[in-house]
This record gives C-alpha cells, structure tokens and sequence, in this order.
C-alpha cells in the first residue's frame, strides 16, 4: 500500500498532464469541427447556387413552352378563322349554284307547262293523288300501333 502512495506535487503533476492532454484533444476536435463547419457550408453554398441556376433554367424553360403554346393558339386560331371564311365561301357557291338550278328547273317547268298545259294538268293531278294516297296510307298505319 505504501508503494502506491503518491505526492501531492505527484498527483498535480498528473493533473496537469490530464488538463494538457485534455486541452490538446479539446483543441483538435475544435479545428476538427472548425475544418468540417467549413466544408459544410461551401457545400451548401455551392448546391445553393446550382439550385439558383437550376430555377433559373426551369424559369426560362416554361417561359418558352409559354410562348410557344401562345404560337400554337394564334396558329390555331388563324387557321380557325380560315377553314371558316372558306367555309361560308364555299356555301355561298353552293347556294348560288342551287338557286340558279332551281331558276333553270323552274323554267323548264314553266316552258313545260305553257307548251302542253293539258298533260302537265294530268301529271299535277296524279302527283297530287299519289301524294293523298301515301299520306292515307302513313296515317293508317300510324293508328294500328295506338
């Protein structure tokens, strides 16, 4: 027991070594932590500044899918618009050919008629009973299913 006695300049002596070696140990993981915190933030830095460039690109990206769906409407809108005016042109041509037809039909009727009144007065007549007849016949029919 007498062996493991030590002194009190000892036991300080050892404290001071324990608090050097404590301090040392401190003080490297204080630039330890410094050298990381350092890198830490340059990375942050540097994936905050691609993240800016990122939205950046992103923003220019819908803007021009923005203008060009804006192109596409007024092309469709223009193109639209012209099958339409064509459309009504080509109606209008249609109603003018079918008006002058029914001109020249009517015509031809009435140079018919004033050339043989008597048969065009028996043509109206049969027309005019076949019409009569067809029209008896519908509405019979129409009354066996009530």
């Amino acid at each position: 027991m007498a062996d493991d006695t030590k002194t009190a300049s000892q036991l300080a002596e050892e404290a001071r070594q324990v608090a050097h070696d404590a301090s040392t140990a401190a003080g490297g993981l204080a630039g330890e932590a410094k050298t990381i915190a350092t890198d830490a933030a340059q990375a942050l830095r540097t994936s905050a500044m691609d993240a800016k460039a990122t939205a950046g690109e992103a923003f220019d990206t819908v803007r021009g899918i923005a203008a060009d769906a804006a192109d596409v409407a007024s092309d469709a809108a223009s193109t639209g618009r012209a099958y339409a005016r064509e459309a009504v042109n080509e109606a209008g041509k249609t109603m003018a050919s079918l008006r002058e037809h029914a001109d020249d039909w009517q015509a031809s009727c009435v140079k018919r008629i004033a050339d043989e009144p008597v048969k065009a007065v028996l043509i109206a007549a049969a027309g005019g009973a076949l019409l009569a007849g067809l029209l008896l016949a519908f509405n019979h029919s129409g009354r066996r299913g009530d």
